[in-house]
């Protein structure tokens, strides 16, 4: 299946899948420009620096962005894992959406220095944070529904297994509540639901 195939397939089920694209940077940006042509998109770009004109955000930045939505993303973790970072960009897809993350060339990703060590390590010199990157690459490689794209192996990315036909219940629901705000008595009210709702 194609990247568009499995898009609409993923939009039916109302998910979101992860492609991690592992290799040197002109070959990682160039399979990223294939998915860009393929899929129309936002394409917001989280990460030090931008891509050839694509909406970019720092991720230190992020939290700006919390109660958007995008249809498609690229995460560039080549110099860093900024893990709270990433986790908030996954939460502003939308059903459909591809998340796109860059990653140094898999073989030497646990040795090379991350970046982001600066930010939580109190160190003068980025750190190498091999328990992270061998746990992050082990869940990468156990989970079928996540799309690899490594420049040392062959590709893998396969159809997600058979799911119900998703639909979004939200608008009945917040009418719903809006309803019984409205005929409460006074009084105070406290709402509480999972981002989006």
């Amino acid at each position: 299946m194609s990247p568009e195939q499995l898009s609409r397939q993923m939009q039916q089920a109302g998910v979101r899948r992860l492609c991690a694209i592992s290799g040197d940077a002109e070959w990682s940006l160039a399979r990223a420009d294939e998915w860009r042509a393929g899929l129309p998109g936002d394409w917001l770009v989280v990460g030090d620096a931008p891509i050839a004109g694509l909406p970019h955000c720092a991720p230190s930045a992020l939290r700006t962005l919390l109660g958007r939505e995008f249809t498609h993303a690229i995460f560039d973790a080549r110099r860093g894992f900024h893990a709270e970072a990433f986790a908030a960009l996954a939460g502003t897809l939308r059903a459909g959406s591809w998340l796109l993350l860059l990653t140094p060339p898999w073989p030497r990703w646990a040795q090379q220095p991350d970046e982001d060590s600066l930010r939580w390590a109190n160190v003068a010199e980025p750190l190498p944070t091999p328990h992270f990157v061998r746990h992050l690459q082990a869940s990468l490689l156990a989970d079928p529904a996540v799309a690899l794209l490594r420049q040392d192996a062959p590709p893998r990315i396969s159809p997600l297994a058979p799911l119900p036909r998703w639909q979004c219940r939200a608008p009945e629901q917040q009418q719903a509540i809006v309803h019984q705000l409205l005929t409460m008595a006074s009084g105070v009210a406290v709402l509480t639901a999972p981002r989006g709702r």
